[in-house]
């Protein structure tokens, strides 16, 4: 073996020897999965969920870290501007919503983030205390127009899903309610139990067990379909308040796009197993929420659709923050 030839296999096997390290480096890396919400929300409950099947498939340490705040700015900016390849955001509709209702939001939702997995699709449930007099849509907008601005509701903050939803219910009937904003949707549905506030937005998963315990009531569901969970309650459809070109509910898991591909291949095929997990869809069907199953790819177009629909839907609301 000539000179030459040693040289070349020594490079050669330096450069398989960093590459092993580089990998290494990665499995050994933390990654934060990145929550925009307080802790012991659905959002949150569901992405620690995932952790549990994903990090033994990535093979390295996966924890959430929740960075709540300004409708999930906070969250999203942290991601972007963290290393690539350590962190994921929990991404939802209120994602793309914010990215609109704020005007220097420092990201776009479909430029800056590619979609690594869906984790779920829900219902939301408006919800009042066990002994409020308001019974259901129907009393709720009558009460609404006899005393402007009386009634006050919950949601995990300004433009969120839940608050654009109560605003688009608003608008459409004519009716004032004085928004209280908390940094989570199980936080307001504690100040409504609280009679702090009369009416929460939630989630079926976070406000059964208070349901069954009889510390709220449910007056509607806003959905395609009644409730295991409360089987009795009418969706708003059924109660003649059906929301016009309604948007599902959706949450899941996004990456920074200027992260590598391949690195987010390994990830999306992890994910495909995580979330397919047996245990892991029978917990989420027992909580009152579905698995959302498209694959990256199909969510990546949903998300692109909803966020233009976002985009009228802010506009002519004229919701607007700094």
């Amino acid at each position: 073996m000539n000179r030459r030839s040693v040289i070349a296999g020594a490079a050669a096997a330096g450069i398989g020897l960093a590459a092993s390290r580089a990998v290494q480096a990665q499995q050994d890396a933390l990654l934060t999965i990145v929550g925009p919400f307080g802790p012991g929300g659905l959002n949150d409950i569901v992405a620690r969920m995932y952790v549990n099947k994903a990090a033994p498939l990535l093979k390295r340490t996966v924890i959430v870290g929740n960075k709540p705040g300004a409708g999930g700015l906070i969250a999203a900016q942290t991601v972007l501007r963290a290393t690539p390849e350590s962190s994921l955001l929990v991404a939802s509709n209120t994602f793309l919503i914010a990215a609109h209702v704020y005007k220097e939001a420092g990201y776009d939702p479909i430029r800056d983030f590619t979609p690594v997995t869906p984790l779920f699709t829900t219902s939301a449930v408006w919800v009042v205390r066990k002994d409020h007099p308001l019974k259901d849509l129907k009393g709720l907008v009558a009460d609404a127009k006899a005393n402007p601005g009386k009634l006050t509701y919950a949601t995990n903050g300004v433009g969120t899903y839940a608050h654009l939803q109560m605003e688009r219910f608003k608008k459409r009937y004519g009716i004032d309610l004085t928004h209280v904003p908390f940094r989570s949707l199980p936080e307001g549905s504690m100040a409504v139990m609280g009679g702090q506030v009369d009416l929460a937005v939630d989630t079926p998963f976070a406000a059964a067990p208070r349901v069954k315990g009889g510390q709220l009531r449910p007056l509607a569901v806003f959905g395609p379909k009644r409730e295991d969970a409360f089987p009795d309650i009418a969706t708003a459809d059924e109660q003649g308040f059906g929301e016009p070109n309604p948007l599902t509910i959706f949450c899941g898991l996004v990456a920074p796009a200027r992260a590598p591909a391949a690195y987010v291949e390994g990830l999306q095929e992890a994910s495909r197993q995580a979330i397919r997990d047996p245990e892991f869809v029978a917990q989420l069907r027992k909580g009152g929420v579905s698995p959302f199953e498209v694959s990256a790819a199909d969510l990546a177009g949903i998300m692109k659709a909803q966020n233009e629909r976002y985009a009228e839907l802010i506009g002519a609301l004229g919701i607007s923050l700094t």
